[in-house]
């Protein structure tokens, strides 16, 4: 069992916790305890406080999916540096045994009996026993399914090379892409409905794979179009109403065409999460059913009949016949949307069309490419009724910065467009703002009586980002403390696939913003996603507000605001946690001083 040489992070916990998991399944333990460990394992990985500082305060059962049980092995694992019955299943089952349920259609038994029966405890043996046909002499394996082994364990070090996992901000046109060119390719009318399903329509910020659902009476030809889209590399799996592929990135792809009558079941299943899909189902099986992706069959119980059939063209109906609230794909991540449903207590989420504008955007006038005009344009053109003009401060080294000299000149710029707005009666706004940089010390880029003379600043942390836990953490407060600062961009300044978070602690920044009213920004290009939905649920828990931006550094950079609405989605957040849903006066009265020019 590796460990770090010093203290786990929520990540290495988290990740020894799906391990033991991984080896209960592979041991057939009773199925209850594996979901227990795999809900642990998901709540941790996601968990915005220090597991010491819970551990410390008794609060580690307080962590959804933590019981006394496993709460009291992770007291042990914090404290002495291990837990003997974690040591004891690592000893069990070898890593490699671990890696190769992985491979696409392996699994724990297949695995198991592979390492039992043969000695094959690693992908590299694997490879070497499929290669050499020694697989085949197990019943149930044989030529195809060494084929099958081997052509799972390549798409699999496809997907290791690119860091297993791609960037919705990736994957989401891309699919959108392969849905398009699809139907663009078919007659009118071949594909009734057809929808992106699994994480993406979850709005996870990271993409493993991609699933496509339709409803087609031509099941074969959407199959065979869509095998041969430009962008397929291979075909791992070509059946009748299933198809597997694998794109040019190793991303895996797949399509499958069901009935009409089964879509709202099958929508619901694909799209998963893996957590919410059980919960459902034992839910359903409490009443007496047992559902799949195809509906709901009576087991003979309750009020349930035997062999009993449901069918459902909508999801919703199918939660309906349950009992409890449709839920939206955003909050099915098994962390108590279930119960809120069944109450029918599900909070009215935030939406794209709730945006009545932007506070953190750039022009020319810094590193951006648009001018004033253009971007303000391009927000009025998305029916923003303001956008705040937020260019970088100098004392940020890369670009060039806007200094109190500038800023002066760049505000007869936005005044001249305000009163073409007024003369033409334009219902809109520009602000100016400018994105202040915290500096190595904690102080700004700007002065205070520059600040004071702007509308809306943004202050974030784009330099020494590996400044140790204490230093950058009490950077960010300091800023977050001064009374010109606004708003908090890009908290964790992580960029996805890129670079890590840095080693701020996200809990003091939060009660920090709380206290002293600062905006919690929700980073909405694709890129970053910072802060994140664990985070911004967080702030929400103490009572922060946010800020949904883009970031925008080009005009078409206003049109990735879906993906920070997809954060908020997840984080359960509303219209009235999202400072700029409000319009343009109310939302002046949210921030700090409540005025349109401070000072």
């Amino acid at each position: 069992m590796n460990r770090p040489t010093n203290r786990f992070s929520n990540r290495e916990v988290a990740a020894l916790l799906a391990g033991v998991a991984a080896r209960l399944q592979i041991l057939e333990a009773n199925r209850f305890r594996v979901i227990a460990f795999q809900n642990a394992a998901e709540s941790i990985r996601n968990l915005a406080q220090d597991l010491y500082a819970l551990d410390a305060a008794g609060e580690l059962t307080s962590i959804q999916g933590i019981g006394k049980g496993i709460g009291d092995a992770l007291h042990r694992l914090l404290v002495e540096g291990s837990a003997p019955e974690f040591e004891s299943l690592f000893a069990q089952v070898p890593e490699g045994v671990v890696d190769m349920m992985q491979v696409p259609d392996m699994g724990p038994k297949k695995a198991r009996r592979l390492w039992e029966e043969l000695g094959i405890d690693s992908l590299e043996a694997l490879r070497a026993a499929a290669g050499a046909g020694q697989l085949r002499v197990l019943k149930g394996f044989g030529a195809k399914s060494e084929e099958k082994i081997l052509g799972g364990i390549e798409l699999l070090a496809k997907r290791v090379g690119s860091a297993e996992r791609l960037a919705s901000g990736v994957v989401r046109p891309l699919a959108m892409q392969l849905v398009a060119e699809l139907l663009g390719r078919l007659p009118e009318g071949a594909v009734e409905r057809i929808e992106v399903a699994g994480s993406l329509r979850r709005w996870k910020e990271t993409v493993g794979d991609v699933d496509i659902l339709c409803v087609s009476t031509q099941p074969q030809r959407v199959m065979e179009t869509f095998q041969t889209l430009r962008e397929v590399a291979s075909v791992v799996r070509a059946g009748e109403t299933r198809s597997s592929v694998v794109l040019g990135n190793g991303l895996q792809v797949d399509l499958r065409v069901v009935e009409r009558q089964h879509w709202g079941a099958a929508l619901q299943y694909f799209t998963g999460s893996k957590e919410h899909n059980v919960a459902l189902r034992e839910l359903a099986l409490k009443q007496g059913w047992s559902l799949n992706e195809y509906g709901l069959t009576g087991v003979g119980t309750g009020d349930a009949p035997a062999g009993t059939q449901r069918f459902f063209e909508e999801e919703q109906a199918l939660y309906a016949f349950l009992g409890v609230e449709w839920i939206p794909p955003e909050l099915r991540e098994q962390q108590g949307e279930g119960l809120l449903a069944g109450q029918q207590r599900l909070p009215a989420l935030v939406t794209l069309a709730d945006l009545k504008g932007e506070l953190h955007g750039h022009t020319t006038w810094s590193d951006g490419t648009g001018s004033v005009a253009a971007m303000a344009d391009a927000a009025r053109a998305l029916g923003y009724s303001y956008w705040n003009v937020s260019d970088h401060s100098v004392g940020l080294g890369i670009v060039q910065g806007v200094d109190g000299e500038r800023l002066r000149r760049q505000r007869l710029e936005i005044d001249a467009y305000n009163r073409r707005c007024v003369q033409e009666g334009i219902d809109f706004r520009l602000l100016q703002g400018c994105e202040v940089e915290i500096l190595a010390d904690g102080a700004l880029g700007l002065a205070n009586e520059v600040l004071a003379a702007l509308d809306v600043v943004v202050a974030s942390i784009h330099s020494a980002q590996r400044q140790d836990r204490a230093t950058i953490t009490e950077r960010c407060l300091r800023a977050i403390r001064n009374p010109q600062v606004d708003i908090l961009g890009h908290p964790t300044g992580r960029l996805l696939g890129e670079r890590p978070e840095t080693a701020i602690d996200m809990e003091q920044v939060l009660q920090a913003c709380q206290e002293t009213g600062t905006v919690v920004e929700i980073n909405a290009h694709p890129s970053r996603l910072d802060v994140n939905d664990v985070y911004a649920r967080r702030a929400v828990e103490l009572g922060c507000r946010l800020a949904v931006n883009c970031d925008a550094h080009a005009v078409d950079g206003m049109r990735v605001a879906e993906y920070g609405i997809g954060v908020a989605r997840r984080a359960g957040l509303t219209a009235a946690d999202v400072v700029n849903t409000r319009p343009l006066s109310g939302m002046l009265a949210l921030l700090k001083d409540g005025q349109l020019q401070k000072g």
